[in-house]
């Protein structure tokens, strides 16, 4: 059941990082749907397993984030996670001070310009690799703190289920130098993506609209690979 979840926890990244709505499918199962509403300075993403998946492991989580429209930096984020017997919600809000306001008080100092998992793949979907490659971003985490970048490896092909998309492939890093106040919660999403063994790889198109057309990632030594299949409009 554990290996199951961190399984289930990777794929969620792949359907976070498109801005329709998909169908993925695991294994030749149907996993998971996932919705994005997104504008200049929002996003919505709403998850939910499917099929044997569900049965299995029921999950319907719903991230919002608010940003800076110039540089894309967090302003506020919201969580409600249901997966399994589980029940989860979070929420953070920046100050005029520069601290991110959470639950009970909690308050964490962050610099400007910093980003979390959300804002950062708001960058990777709207930013091109000059912009991009190899530059540190500072990053939060649900109270940890650290940093973040992208790094471009090659250039290629990948198949959208409707077509052959030219893409920039990126190694996605994340570094936590500061999990003293982490707010640790029952999502397993969030509590793994951030792990120092969890590889993450992502294909984004080089034509607008630009989009995440495959994320693999590897979490605990386990090998995760989503294809997206783009069957509900461009």
């Amino acid at each position: 059941m554990e290996t199951l979840k961190l399984i289930l926890s990777g794929f969620f990244i792949s359907g976070l990082l498109l801005s329709q709505q998909y169908s993925i499918s695991i294994f030749g199962f149907h996993a998971a749907d996932v919705n994005l509403v997104r504008d200049s300075t929002s996003t919505e993403f709403k998850t939910n397993n499917r099929g044997l998946f569900d049965l299995i492991w029921p999950t319907s989580n719903m991230y919002r984030t608010s940003f800076d429209h110039t540089d894309l930096s967090v302003k506020n984020w919201s969580k409600t996670v249901k997966q399994g017997p589980y029940e989860t919600t979070l929420s953070g809000t920046l100050n005029t001070d520069g601290y991110i306001e959470y639950k009970d008080n909690k308050a964490i100092k962050i610099k400007n310009g910093t980003h979390t998992i959300f804002t950062m793949l708001e960058l990777v979907n709207t930013r091109d690799k000059e912009y991009l490659d190899t530059k540190w971003f500072s990053y939060e985490h649900e109270g940890s703190l650290g940093r973040a970048r992208f790094i471009w490896a090659d250039s290629s092909n990948q198949w959208t289920g409707q077509d052959s998309v030219f893409c920039d492939h990126y190694r996605f890093d994340i570094e936590i130098n500061d999990s003293t106040q982490y707010i640790r919660t029952n999502d397993y999403f969030m509590n793994n993506i951030i792990s120092p063994s969890c590889i993450r790889e992502l294909w984004i198109s080089k034509t607008d609209p630009k989009r995440i057309i495959l994320a693999k990632i590897s979490i605990k030594s386990i090998p995760v690979l989503a294809r997206i299949q783009i069957d509900k409009g461009t």
